[in-house]
């Protein structure tokens, strides 16, 4: 067959279809894992000040970490690595990654002790003085058992990063998962004896097994060689640090979220925090399946024709891996948003999550889920800057709708409480995506093609608020009938009743979805379901 460019287009796209369904897969299982984690947590701690303080435990670790770059090195290290690779240069790109893991050791080595003695005067300048103060002296500990954490999580990235250069991606897609399998067991077994503290010490374990008893063993399997070498003027790792230093700098929306939302909850009373956390964890499943999953999968294709200067098929590809993310991702975020209390009561209430943190939360998720498509595809539109090792444009719109969105943080959570971080959140998502996309298409695809996407993009979404108004409408009608609305169950026998009607509604809004992606020629029916059934 002739290699044409639309072969060669059809032959990336299934690449990355094929890619993309197995990194969702795999995300998927870590996120189910993450949601039994919250729902453990739900259950043994509940919205009160104990959980509170657990959450605000990982404010620090969480910027110690971004500021280390432990989540950017899959942009910035594997492209250094594989020219190695490329060159036939093994023992060249080995000797940087001894290099980066010493040098990034050392700066943990020296930032993690004083972040251990310090931790009350930080935690101070950043709103959790704000707690009584048992809670504030409960978030203290539980910080100082937190952060040790980070430095598996940097070598874990160094690990794994290795072994996503050469093909090999079972392992690392273990360490999401065993991580929350650590937490999980640590509020298990430990929560009865030593209270909120056990899932805290779950977090160290985890961290540890997932990102380096796991990692290691597979790093060695594809010939990882370290040797001490401490060399910071070293040029490749100058050059990583240039690099890495817009990314580091920038404030993109999963860190800001992380940090914006314990911040200004602090100021909302007891509960708050917590409340924030449980949707935000909630909503982020379908970023994490869609927009992070569909980021890992494409990101190395569009390197390689960042490399190509192949821009007009960058583009398509963005424009494909975005519509095809739509499709799926804004149906459920309506249908969730119409079952918001449901699925509250469903996931969470349990033991000290109560029938009042279910009503005080299901607002707060409703509100993050409008946030749940830009967030996801403001991954992907980061991705082709990345490609191309341009830093620094993502780095100034993500920081400056950042900034922008702290008077959103400050209003909406001062005029409607806790939902208003989730309101924030998604506006200024939905502003980050719009930048990026636009800015990419008008210099690279032409402002055609992204008018024509935003067309598409508009049918989708008006299918999908049809397909939640159906939703709504059902599961108000079935749950008259059977009893099973969120408010009204009690005990398993409710519980189940509210599975039933979620189920129910669900379906019925999924049929009416996609019939009129049928009638309006969006997606077929039969593609759509097999699309479905790779996705699970």
């Amino acid at each position: 067959m002739t290699n044409t460019p639309q072969t060669q287009r059809q032959s990336i796209n299934r690449s990355v279809s094929i890619a993309a369904a197995i990194m969702m897969a795999s995300v998927l299982l870590s996120r189910v894992a993450g949601m039994f984690r919250e729902m453990t947590l739900a259950n043994l701690g509940g919205t009160g000040s104990e959980t509170d303080a657990y959450v605000a435990a990982f404010l620090i670790p969480e910027l110690l970490n971004h500021f280390l770059a432990g989540g950017f090195l899959s942009v910035t290290f594997i492209p250094i690595f594989q020219k190695y690779i490329a060159e036939n240069d093994e023992p060249g790109a080995w000797k940087t990654f001894s290099n980066m893991i010493t040098v990034g050791t050392a700066a943990f080595a020296a930032l993690l002790p004083i972040a251990v003695i310090f931790a009350p005067n930080l935690l101070s300048l950043t709103g959790f003085s704000n707690q009584n103060p048992k809670a504030f002296a409960l978030t203290v500990r539980l910080t100082r058992i937190i952060l040790p954490a980070q430095i598996f999580f940097y070598w874990g990235a160094f690990l794994m990063a290795v072994q996503y250069a050469k093909q090999k991606f079972f392992l690392p897609a273990m360490a999401p998962l065993l991580y929350n399998i650590g937490i999980i067991a640590g509020g298990i077994f430990l929560s009865p004896i030593i209270g909120i503290e056990g899932f805290a010490w779950g977090v160290l374990a985890g961290a540890f097994v997932g990102n380096v008893a796991v990692q290691l063993p597979g790093a060695l399997g594809i010939g990882m060689r370290y040797k001490f070498r401490f060399s910071p003027a070293d040029p490749e790792f100058i050059r990583y640090i240039k690099l890495t230093i817009p990314l580091v700098a920038g404030l993109g929306m999963s860190f800001s979220n992380e940090i914006f939302f314990r911040y200004f909850a602090s100021f909302l009373g007891d509960g708050a925090v917590s409340g924030a956390n449980y949707a935000l964890r909630t909503m982020m499943i379908l970023v994490g399946v869609f927009g992070q999953a569909s980021g890992v999968a494409f990101y190395p294709y569009l390197a390689k024709l960042a490399a190509e200067k192949a821009y007009g098929q960058m583009s398509e590809l963005l424009n494909d891996t975005i519509n095809k993310v739509a499709i799926y991702l804004l149906p459920l975020t309506g249908i969730m948003m119409a079952l918001a209390p449901q699925i509250v009561m469903v996931l969470y209430e349990h033991g000290k999550f109560t029938r009042e943190s279910t009503l005080e939360t299901a607002p707060i998720l409703m509100m993050y889920l409008t946030g749940a498509f830009a967030t996801s595809v403001s991954i992907l539109a980061a991705r082709p800057y990345y490609a191309m090792q341009k830093t620094l444009a993502p780095m100034i719109v993500s920081t400056t709708i950042s900034i922008l969105s702290i008077p959103l943080y400050y209003f909406f959570s001062k005029q409607i409480g806790p939902k208003g971080l989730g309101l924030a959140s998604g506006t200024a998502g939905t502003a980050q995506f719009l930048i990026l996309y636009i800015m990419w298409g008008k210099k690279y695809g032409g402002f055609d093609a992204v008018r024509g996407e935003a067309a598409k993009l508009g049918k989708i979404l008006a299918v999908s608020a049809v397909g939640a108004a159906v939703c709504y409408f059902v599961n108000g009608l079935i749950g008259g009938i059977i009893g099973g609305n969120a408010v009204d169950a009690v005990g398993e026998l409710g519980r189940m009743r509210v599975i039933i009607n979620c189920g129910a509604a669900s379906l019925t809004a999924l049929i009416v979805i996609f019939g009129l992606y049928e009638l309006f020629g969006i997606q077929k029916f039969t593609a759509s379901v097999r699309g479905l059934l790779r996705r699970r």
